[in-house]
């Protein structure tokens, strides 16, 4: 069976669009991963053939720091060339993070296609770099920032787990919300649902709230016999069929499966993303108009936050925004894989 390795590292969002490529592709394909080894790289990676290597992000003000991590990626760089020349894949697919940098670019220099996806409205220092030179980048919106249209673009959306698909919304006797940060969780959202929590009356929802590693048990006040704290959600399809509204950050990931779930959704983007792309991520979404986006001022904390998730919930809840749209004909992983092949072998 011909090899083929995918690249992803740092964050939820790279991983798991690795990973819904992984299932597509591993019908046809030996998939190895290679990765960093930062927290999700190892935990999300766990179980699978991977290779942990110590990347380092070029994007850095400190000019000894810079030139240390650029020694360290040629390293890197030098050791994939090895192992690809033992080993040759078929083509490498990047799904995100500075890991992509050295090994993608390995793989260019000994004539192996490769093939990155670009998750966000705004691209990556590492995807501007490697969209020039790759066989195909796909895109997960029409407008991308840092990528210019043309030929080697195409536009298919983003990868998303086979678990996750689209299910009715239902009409509950509480409403149930689900809130989450991202992978690792996020304080502003969490410091603003204690807020909601102690100030505003929520009897009529069921709250399922992952609050991140290390922060089980968020100095929450008192018990409340309709909120539940989780670090980590395991089974987010199961929760996403139980969900009636989504409080949420707005990575490409997110986005990519609230396409697919079609709930409406509150979305605070992380306020210190690289170049502010999850709140371009979120304009794009709501602009689909798949269902109703609220995108909050995500420079706000506290109090202030909470006032404003609030006023999202009650427009929600009183307006009874709850519907369906058409599914997506064809899932993303399946799109890349036909488009890689075709670009492969002409097939």
């Amino acid at each position: 069976m011909k090899k083929v390795y995918i690249v992803a590292g740092g964050t939820g969002g790279h991983i798991n669009a690795a990973l819904a490529m992984a299932e597509e592709l591993e019908k046809d394909f030996d998939i190895h991963f290679l990765s960093g080894t930062r927290y999700l790289d190892k935990k999300l990676f766990k179980g699978k053939k991977v290779t942990h290597l110590a990347s380092r992000p070029l994007r850095t003000k400190n000019p000894i720091q810079l030139f240390i991590n650029i020694f360290l990626n040629a390293l890197i760089f030098l050791n994939i060339l090895i192992s690809y020349i033992s080993h040759r894949p078929s083509f490498v697919i990047g799904a995100g993070g500075y890991i992509c940098g050295p090994t993608l670019l390995a793989a260019k220099m000994l004539w192996i296609p490769i093939f990155i996806i670009e998750q966000n409205a705004v691209a990556g220092v590492t995807n501007k770099i490697l969209s020039k030179i790759s066989n195909i980048t796909f895109t997960n919106f029409k407008n991308t920032k840092g990528i210019k249209p043309g030929a080697k673009v195409s536009c298919v959306g983003n990868p998303i787990r086979a678990s996750i698909t689209e299910t009715s919304n239902k009409v509950v006797e509480k409403i149930n919300v689900l809130i989450f940060g991202g992978s690792l969780g996020a304080e502003q959202i969490n410091e603003a649902i204690l807020f909601l929590l102690e100030s505003k009356s929520l009897e009529q929802f069921n709250i399922k709230h992952q609050v991140g590693k290390g922060n089980l048990k968020y100095k929450v006040a008192k018990s409340y016999a309709n909120y539940e704290q989780f670090e980590y959600i395991e089974d987010m399809h199961e929760v996403y069929e139980w969900s009636n509204i989504i409080i949420s950050r707005a990575g490409a990931s997110t986005i990519s499966e609230l396409r697919v779930v079609k709930r409406p959704s509150i979305l605070i983007p992380y306020p210190l993303a690289t170049d502010n792309h999850q709140y371009y991520n979120a304009l794009e979404l709501k602009e689909e108009d798949l269902s109703y986006i609220a995108v909050i001022d995500h420079t706000k904390r506290g109090k202030s936050l909470a006032d404003d998730i609030f006023s999202s919930l009650k427009i929600i809840t009183e307006n009874n925004l709850y519907y369906q749209r058409e599914m997506i004909a064809e899932k993303a992983a399946l799109k890349i894989k036909k488009e890689i092949i075709k670009n492969v072998w002409n097939k």
